[in-house]
């Protein structure tokens, strides 16, 4: 890194949600996955516009910038040491988890009641565009592959039974910190190792690959289905491999010891959560009973706000940065509660606890939010595990407002819309019902986004690296 050389890209613009205007005024990569599952179900169109203006800034090799500082105000708000842009740093794929949702909303498979769209004209629309977007996901898909790819080839110990080529770790990681992974501060194996795996990359892979088959068979591409679901099923088989402890039981992160032995290192909290999070754990996974007794275990994971970050006997719990250890984080939130509520609809053994869970953390998680912007008329980047204060950045609109999802789950998720639902505060405020919070959410989603169809062009400065 200290050999690269830094340049300047041109001028470039994106239509983009931010996560707060007046903390983060730039677009996030793994955040715009989120941003957009509310906004998909307002305004399909108008998703399919950002995901499209994100495509156009991938290079030839298939990266993304996983932050797009683009403009004075949004360079304002970045320190120097974190405005370069490394072409080997990744981010969660969340975009392409993103198509399979769009498809199967043009296609009438789940209902679509926001804004027409011009895409359901006809067939010949929907094939149209996913034959546009699919080979540029697939590009991005193979370089995330490609460059965060773990060393698989024999040079460190590795346990019985893997098989090759699906086992990951982020680039651009430092004893503290794992930007590059979303999770900044979750705490990781210290020191780094070359050696080391990260769950939560294989887990994105897995699901990313499970997307683009879907697409592949949407498009009749049968060669490319067969590869991609390879790709699924061997990741799965490798997250039980070289992620699951036996000794704890739960899913860690992998690393190579002092001696040079293969060992998982355990921080239990979402990370232990990613299979599960990411639809890879079915209804008769021998897992499943172990991953929700640790989800469900108030002195680990479980609040009455909603699923803390990191488990409370965890020896980084609340230490240093504390900014994933211990807080509650609304976007990881809701895919529990929708991973849980779609368990809790297939038979299996933990069928009924699926249900009763995402019963209670859907309550939990909606009240959490509602009680702290009845309070301080803010959604807000996270919330304390222990009172349930929204805390950081306030008006976080971001992936906050997925919460929408919950207020909202029924059909599918076989959940009533207002099942077990209770608001506490003022009298006025307690009455108020599910669809005034969706309102009043809404509304502010309203406000800081982009008017449909508005273009809003930011001249960038943005720095790059070309490794030479």
């Amino acid at each position: 890194m200290t050999r690269a050389r830094s340049t300047t890209k041109p001028a470039q613009s994106l239509l983009s949600y931010t996560p707060s205007r007046p903390f983060f005024p730039r677009g996030f990569l793994w955040d715009e996955g989120f941003h957009l599952l509310p906004v998909v179900d307002w305004d399909i169109d108008l998703a399919i516009e950002v995901v499209k203006s994100w495509l156009a800034l991938m290079d030839e090799d298939g990266w993304i910038a996983r932050e797009q500082i683009l403009g004075p105000e949004a360079t304002s708000r970045v320190p120097p040491q974190f405005r370069v842009q490394y072409p080997h740093y990744a981010n969660p794929p969340t975009l392409i988890h993103l198509v399979p949702v769009i498809l199967s909303k043009l296609t009438g498979q789940t209902p679509y009641r926001g804004h027409p769209s011009q895409y359901m004209e006809s067939p010949s629309k929907i094939s149209a565009l996913m034959g546009e977007i699919y080979p540029l996901f697939a590009r991005h898909h193979a370089w995330f592959r490609r460059t965060q790819a773990g060393n698989l080839t024999g040079v460190y110990a590795r346990p019985e039974g893997l098989l090759p080529g699906e086992g990951y770790r982020w680039r651009g990681r430092t004893p503290s910190l794992t930007l590059t992974s979303g999770l900044d501060d979750y705490p990781r194996a210290d020191p780094p190792h070359p050696g080391e795996l990260h769950i939560d990359a294989l887990a994105w892979v897995a699901t990313s690959a499970a997307a683009m088959r879907q697409v592949a068979e949407y498009l009749d591409q049968p060669s490319d289905a067969a590869m991609y679901a390879a790709q699924l099923e061997a990741a799965r088989k490798n997250l039980d491999i070289l992620h699951w402890d036996e000794g704890e039981k739960a899913y860690c992160d992998a690393t190579i010891d002092k001696q040079g032995q293969f060992t998982r290192v355990c921080h239990l909290g979402y990370l232990s959560l990613m299979p599960l999070l990411l639809g890879l754990m079915d209804a008769n996974h021998p897992n499943l009973a172990h991953v929700l007794d640790l989800l469900s275990n108030p002195s680990r994971l479980w609040s009455p706000y909603g699923l803390r970050s990191l488990s409370k006997q965890d020896a980084k719990y609340g230490k240093e940065e504390n900014y994933w250890r211990g807080a509650i984080w609304m976007n990881l939130n809701v895919l529990a509660a929708l991973r849980l509520a779609d368990l809790g609809e297939k038979e299996g053994p933990e069928q009924g606890r699926a249900r009763r869970l995402a019963l209670e953390l859907r309550e939990n998680a909606i009240r959490t939010v509602y009680d702290s912007w009845a309070e301080t008329g803010f959604v807000w980047e996270q919330y304390s595990d222990t009172t349930g204060k929204g805390q950081r950045s306030r008006a976080f609109t971001g992936w906050t407002a997925c919460v929408l999802l919950l207020m909202g789950m029924e059909g599918g998720s076989g959940i009533p819309a207002h099942e077990h639902l209770t608001f506490h505060g003022d009298e006025s405020l307690r009455m108020l019902s599910t669809p005034v919070m969706v309102g009043a959410i809404g509304m502010m989603i309203v406000i800081v986004a982009l008017r449909r169809r508005m273009r809003r062009v930011f001249n960038t400065g943005l720095q790059w690296i070309r490794l030479r």
